[in-house]
């Protein structure tokens, strides 16, 4: 990525027939943003509750590319559209990217993990940067990590090849590990976290 300014988007989507109904605008959602000089990096979707979409996507003039995309009527016909299918929570946030792999297509399952940082960056940052090597080293691959600092939230997503249910077991011997167990104290730098599986989507 150059120096475009790199947002994380979310929202929730209503289950069920709403899911089905939404994903069909998902391509155009994607063309719009693209066809205003917008990157479109990774999107995934959550899928244990309410469905959750956090997607990523950049540009290099946020506030002209917000503009031409305002200005476009595909975008009043497409919220229209999408209305009854989507809850109005949305959440669009400037972030800074850790990890960005655009190479990677993952047709798995995905983990997302999000923190609720304390204490400062700079100490959770330098234990993180170790755990993810470690991490992959049991096939637990990292996708995407990035940092709302003012609001002190970390979101990061990692493969994982099996089912949900699988993952607490498969974890077992990353957990075991003399390398990861020197790091748990990035326990002392999270307030709170979560973790959801999550498939991605094409942004092709």
């Amino acid at each position: 990525m150059r120096d475009d300014q790199l947002f994380l988007h979310r929202f929730a989507i209503k289950p069920q027939r709403h899911l089905d109904a939404w994903l069909e605008l998902w391509p155009r959602e994607v063309a719009l943003l693209r066809r205003h000089g917008y990157t479109v990096h990774q999107a995934y979707l959550e899928t244990d509750a309410e469905p959750k979409l956090s997607w990523l996507y950049s540009h290099p003039d946020p506030a002209a590319g917000a503009a031409a995309v305002a200005a476009d009527p595909e975008r009043v016909e497409l919220d229209g559209l999408a209305a009854p299918h989507v809850f109005r929570n949305v959440v669009v946030r400037p972030v800074r990217a850790e990890v960005l792999r655009d190479d990677r297509v993952w047709p798995g399952t995905v983990v997302m993990r999000r923190y609720w940082i304390t204490g400062g960056w700079p100490g959770f940052l330098d234990v993180w940067r170790d755990i993810v090597p470690v991490r992959e080293k049991y096939g637990f691959d990292c996708l995407f990590a990035v940092a709302d600092e003012p609001r002190d939230t970390f979101t990061w997503a990692f493969t994982f090849d099996g089912e949900w249910p699988d993952f607490p077991a498969a974890q077992r011997g990353y957990y075991s590990d003399e390398a990861r167990v020197r790091l748990r104290g990035v326990f002392d730098h999270m307030a709170d976290y979560a973790l959801h599986p999550a498939r991605q989507l094409p942004v092709d």
